[in-house]
């Protein structure tokens, strides 16, 4: 891969960690609308174009996006990201009071890590494994807060067959 390209993908990822600080804090100063589009934003950056050209394909499609002509350790980059973005929308619809979305957020999240894990080497996941529990510690008792806890335990589990673990 070309320095150039490398360094683009390091950029892009220092500057969604920026995105996602700052949703955190918008969530944390109670404007929530602010941090959510500010998540939106940060998605738009991470798959270069507009949200409506990947928010309504399917995970696996999404998880496409993010790794076609990348090499392994950007894709694990950029999945990363998009989970980071998504668990931090998943804490802003938690504080608001959506536990449904807030669900939703996290599930999605969990769907691309796996996926990530699977097609991805070495995906390292359990820093972003580690923030949904609090998250989920704080959400109503139901179906989906289980399939969550299902997705967690998945993770938590080792890598399937054939895959290293992170080093």
């Amino acid at each position: 891969m070309a320095p150039e390209k490398q360094d683009y993908v390091l950029r892009l990822i220092e500057e969604l960690g920026r995105f996602a600080a700052e949703a955190a804090r918008l969530r944390n100063g109670g404007r929530y609308d602010a941090a959510l589009l500010t998540v939106l934003q940060a998605q738009e950056r991470l798959f270069a174009r507009p949200a409506r050209d990947f928010i309504t394909r399917a995970v696996e499609d999404q998880v496409t996006l993010l790794v076609v002509g990348e090499t392994v350790a950007n894709g694990r980059e950029k999945c990363l990201a998009y989970a980071r973005l998504l668990i931090e929308a998943g804490a802003t619809y938690r504080e608001r009071d959506q536990a449904a979305l807030a669900l939703g957020a996290c599930r999605f999240a969990l769907h691309v890590l796996l996926l990530a894990r699977e097609r991805l080497p070495g995906l390292d996941a359990l820093p972003l494994v580690e923030r949904i529990g609090p998250l989920l510690d704080r959400l109503p008792e139901d179906r989906l807060k289980n399939e969550v806890r299902d997705l967690l335990g998945q993770l938590a589990a080792p890598p399937p067959a054939g895959q290293p673990s992170p080093p």
